[in-house]
């Protein structure tokens, strides 16, 4: 008996050191990650590049220090994240519904689908200078951006998921009595659901990018003025802390949106 005992010991604490040992995905990851910052931090000092403009992690750290104890790190970061948050949500509430409308009805295709594309194909900061000319140069012109870098992925993966439903569980489910509402309920939102956070997985990229954008192009606060005010004092250490921030903002987004999408290409509804 004590040698059962002593034996699921064993298993269990070898089943719990399989369970907390990292992927080699992430093993490569973080050996690939540590590599650049050593390089990054030897290169000036070997001469390979002029440090003046790349700057060292070192350095950057410190000036990381400095941004948070004394460049009111937290107002211009809250100044940015309203606004992107605005601008997201704002196209989220339009861009899903204008979705699901094109992906099921034929005729709103005919009617939006051309001006649509349109506005989709030309970049989204073109419109910038008129959006400061209609809104001016406080939030609403760079909530408006994120607004517009955000909407169209969206809608153009929620048409295409709306469209891509197998038509055979289409045609089994009307067979057996099936109403319209069941037919989205049970078909066409399962199905469309991954193409749906494909594009907002997108479209994080794109509202990240149109936020930073709106705030260098004319601004009075905000990350995207910080980088705008430290690139012209070519203050490089402070420049890459706020860019830095930004990268890991939208990955960390990046991330947890492909998470869900991953959990729900598995999910049915009963």
């Amino acid at each position: 008996m004590a040698m059962v005992a002593t034996s699921a010991r064993d298993t269990g604490k070898t089943g719990t050191a399989k369970a907390w040992r990292p992927a080699r995905s992430t093993i490569v990851s973080i050996v690939s990650v540590a590599v650049f910052f050593i390089l990054w931090q030897v290169a000036p000092d070997l001469g390979w590049v002029n440090g003046r403009f790349t700057s060292q992690p070192s350095q950057v750290f410190l000036a990381a220090i400095e941004v948070l104890l004394n460049d009111d790190f937290f107002y211009h970061a809250r100044i940015s994240l309203t606004e992107f948050f605005l601008g997201f949500a704002l196209a989220l509430v339009v861009s899903i519904p204008l979705g699901v409308l094109l992906g099921t009805s034929q005729t709103a295709r005919y009617l939006i689908d051309p001006p649509l594309m349109a506005l989709y194909i030309a970049p989204t900061l073109v419109l910038l200078p008129i959006l400061v000319v209609w809104l001016g140069i406080g939030m609403a012109s760079k909530v408006a951006v994120v607004f517009l870098g955000a909407l169209f992925p969206i809608v153009v993966n929620t048409m295409a998921g709306m469209r891509e439903a197998d038509p055979k569980l289409i045609r089994a489910a009307r067979s057996f009595g099936a109403s319209r509402l069941d037919v989205f309920v049970r078909i066409l939102v399962p199905g469309s659901l991954p193409s749906i956070l494909t594009g907002i997985r997108l479209a994080v990229g794109r509202a990240v990018l149109g936020v930073v954008v709106g705030e260098l192009f004319v601004s009075q606060a905000g990350i995207g003025y910080q980088l705008n005010t430290y690139g012209s004092a070519m203050r490089i250490d402070r420049l890459l802390v706020y860019a830095l921030v930004v990268s890991a903002f939208g990955y960390t987004l990046t991330v947890l949106v492909r998470a869900l999408e991953g959990r729900v290409r598995t999910w049915r509804p009963e």
